[in-house]
């Protein structure tokens, strides 16, 4: 897990042995969290796109690029185009997976619905619900094939917090009624079941590595809500790449 705002890193999960005493990546996983429009900040996009494309001439590995959250807001890049060049930037990068953090909804829930589907890589969440369905609003996971038929999924979690650290109206209809919701509860359960449900189906599809993608933190956040207590209150998880704190 990584934690801290503006903070970049480059993990390389490697999930198989071979022979010669070496170990090759089949699955690599290259992610960012908190970068909050910081485009050249620490080791920058361009840092991080040329790596990805470095690591992809290995034609034996699967390399995913993501991001767990809080990417399209924090600096005038960002509020000038509210979100656009973020977006743009990203797809040029080449991510293969998003998850939306808290900040992702500074510009309004419905300039976000606007953003998401330009993000070629997709945004994930399996916890945030269109309580008029009771469904995700984006796509709870993402299969991802490795090494020669093996499957990862990477799930999206968003933190329940985004309710109250962003602007609760983002969330209402016009009557002020809540329309979206996180699956929040003061236990924490309601978060716990619907990862697990989401873990659950991926796993159902042949996934046997199963990643969490999540904007949950640890400092700052609702005990019941951080990656520490998910992971405690999961089955079958291999990793977690957290943002947020």
């Amino acid at each position: 897990m990584a934690f801290g705002r503006k903070y970049w890193l480059a993990l390389a999960l490697c999930l198989a042995l071979h022979g010669s005493g070496q170990v090759r990546a089949d699955l690599v996983v290259l992610h960012t969290n908190d970068v909050h429009c910081g485009v050249e900040n620490q080791l920058g996009y361009a840092k991080v796109a040329q790596y990805k494309k470095d690591l992809m001439k290995n034609p034996d590995d699967t390399v995913q690029l993501v991001d767990a959250g809080d990417a399209i807001q924090g600096e005038p890049l960002g509020s000038l185009t509210r979100g656009q060049a973020i977006i743009d930037i990203m797809n040029v990068a080449g991510y293969d997976f998003a998850i939306p953090g808290n900040h992702e909804f500074d510009y309004g829930m419905a300039r976000f619905l606007e953003l998401a589907p330009q993000l070629n890589g997709g945004y994930y969440s399996c916890n945030l619900i269109d309580l008029r369905t009771g469904k995700p609003v984006f796509p709870p996971y993402k299969m991802v094939t490795y090494d020669g038929g093996k499957k990862a999924a990477f799930i999206g979690v968003t933190t329940p917090q985004t309710l109250i650290s962003s602007t609760p109206r983002y969330f209402q209809d016009d009557k002020g009624q809540f329309i979206y919701g996180f699956s929040e509860d003061a236990t924490g359960q309601k978060l716990y079941e619907q990862v697990q449900k989401a873990i659950d189906q991926a796993w159902d599809e042949g996934a046997r590595t199963i990643i969490l993608v999540t904007h949950l933190g640890q400092n700052g956040s609702l005990p019941v809500w951080t990656s520490e207590t998910l992971a405690a209150h999961t089955q079958k998880v291999a990793a977690i790449i957290d943002g947020h704190s």
